[in-house]
């Protein structure tokens, strides 16, 4: 009887010691699934198939993670804007405002001025926002020019850029740049008409 208690122990010991091992030997590189290098743990959510920066991935062992798409390539749900920076007459021409001005849109409007526009801007758009201090003034909002400009005109300017102001295109979708030209009819009914421009 007394034999078996350090045989137990002993097995206990040397199954504590095993089961250490394989539960270390999991973060320490055991291949993980399909892909050519090692991941650690199988079950890692890090093994899962996808380009890997710096790492020599599954087309002939280039480093893909860092290869740009291919020209042209779109992503999905994306639709691209098809106009260039010096088709704003033509986007004026051509785009029209999908939006209605109903109280819910021209509040997502105005959070999207407050919230992107107006650091350069300014809060009534008269081009006297914060960074304006350190950057070009832009023009104002409320001009006689920038009021007969159709709405799509007007929405080509954040998708494009003019001048020092760069495109928002990434920041902003369509349906925030409409619902803020919305906002800024909105404020150009209200407002004063503002010297410059015509």
């Amino acid at each position: 009887m007394w034999e078996e208690e350090p045989m137990r122990n002993a097995a206990r010991a040397l199954a504590l010691v095993t089961l250490t091992a394989l539960l270390t030997a999991c973060d320490v590189g055991l291949p993980a699934g399909r892909t050519p290098h090692r991941e650690g743990n199988y079950l890692d959510m890090i093994d899962q198939p996808k380009l890997k920066p710096q790492r020599k991935d599954i087309f002939n062992g280039r480093p893909t993670g860092l290869m740009e798409p291919q020209l042209g390539s779109v992503a999905l749900g994306e639709t691209p804007y098809p106009y260039a920076q010096n088709e704003a007459d033509r986007a004026g021409a051509e785009l029209v405002n999908p939006l209605q001005p109903t109280p819910e849109v021209v509040a997502h409007g105005r959070f999207v001025f407050e919230n992107v526009c107006i650091t350069c801007h300014g809060p009534k758009g008269a081009g006297d926002g914060h960074v304006t201090a350190l950057f070009p003034k832009p023009p104002s909002l409320m001009t006689q020019k920038v009021r007969d400009w159709p709405d799509g005109q007007l929405f080509h300017r954040p998708m494009r850029g003019q001048n020092s102001m760069p495109s928002h295109a990434r920041q902003v979708d369509a349906r925030d740049a409409w619902s803020a030209v919305l906002y800024i009819r909105e404020m150009q009914k209200v407002e004063p008409v503002a010297k410059g421009g015509k």
